[in-house]
């Protein structure tokens, strides 16, 4: 996980303070969202990431077929939404497992990233330039100082300045630290989607808090990240000499995310209902 974190530290340092600070916004709200009241809200959740599939899905059809492009999205976004809205607990559902299956390969390349084959340079060599280290090799960013992180990204997407090439160029780089280990990745997600199936449908109702939490806990850890990069704190540099904590915070989070949807917040339906018994009840 550290690692992942130097990687998009040094991706986002690259960005304006504003930009910076609007990414974090939205990735915080969406976040806390996600971590706290996402059972609640699935129905409103599913519509819109229907919309956006739709957006984007009606804006490549409409490009095909010479439509305009607003009106291709707009549609698009509309239908997909209606079908999200209507099988809504179906897609709860999978969207719950592919987060579980997402989970349990990120899990994984977080491991093997952090730590990598015995071929990388000692764990107590801190390097300081790029030459120092072999060509071709997989070069953690946890072994550079901030500066050498810069100049790597900057040698990998050759000296480009936009954003975009350098995402390619750092995404390409950790393919290839992934690629000898690819199958195992594979293996990984497979088996966190198969537990993921069995246990939805056996607890689908402890699961999918589950699911939510780990996707916001996700999401407020980008916020956070971005929001300090913009007033100039780089927070996943300055826990170098302890990244095992940022694992720990991430678990307790999930956690405290879990715990609240299932016990304290419940879905918007079953508290309706709970309502209703307790007005029955009274009136006998």
């Amino acid at each position: 996980m550290y690692e992942l974190l130097l990687r998009t530290e040094t991706l986002l340092i690259g960005l304006q303070p504003p930009v910076l600070l609007g990414i974090g916004a939205i990735a915080l709200v969406i976040g806390l969202v996600f971590w706290l009241v996402g059972t609640r809200y699935s129905t409103i959740i599913m519509a819109l990431l229907g919309a956006v599939i739709g957006a984007a899905g009606g804006l490549i059809a409409g490009g095909r077929f010479n439509a305009q492009p607003v009106l291709s999205m707009l549609i698009g976004a509309v239908i997909v939404a209606v079908l999200a809205i209507v099988l809504k607990k179906i897609l709860v559902l999978v969207v719950a497992i592919l987060i579980l299956s997402a989970v349990s390969g990120a899990g994984y390349v977080s491991v093997l990233l952090d730590y990598p084959a015995p071929a990388s340079p000692p764990a107590e060599t801190t390097i300081t330039s790029i030459s120092a280290q072999p060509a071709g090799a997989y070069q953690p960013f946890l072994r550079m100082a901030p500066e050498a992180r810069q100049d790597y990204v900057k040698q990998i997407s050759n000296q480009s300045p936009t954003f975009l090439d350098r995402l390619k160029a750092l995404v390409d780089d950790t393919w290839a630290a992934i690629r000898p280990h690819r199958m195992t990745a594979l293996i990984a997600i497979v088996i966190g989607a198969v537990v993921g199936l069995v246990l939805v449908w056996l607890i689908a109702k402890i699961v999918v808090p589950l699911a939510y939490s780990l996707i916001g806990v996700a999401a407020i850890f980008l916020g956070l990240q971005a929001a300090l990069l913009s007033v100039g704190i780089p927070v996943a540099s300055e826990l170098n000499p302890r990244p095992w904590l940022l694992p720990v915070i991430f678990l307790v989070l999930v956690v405290i995310g879990w715990m609240w949807q299932l016990f304290f917040y419940r879905p918007a339906k079953v508290a309706h209902e709970v309502e209703e018994a307790h007005k029955v009840s009274h009136r006998h």
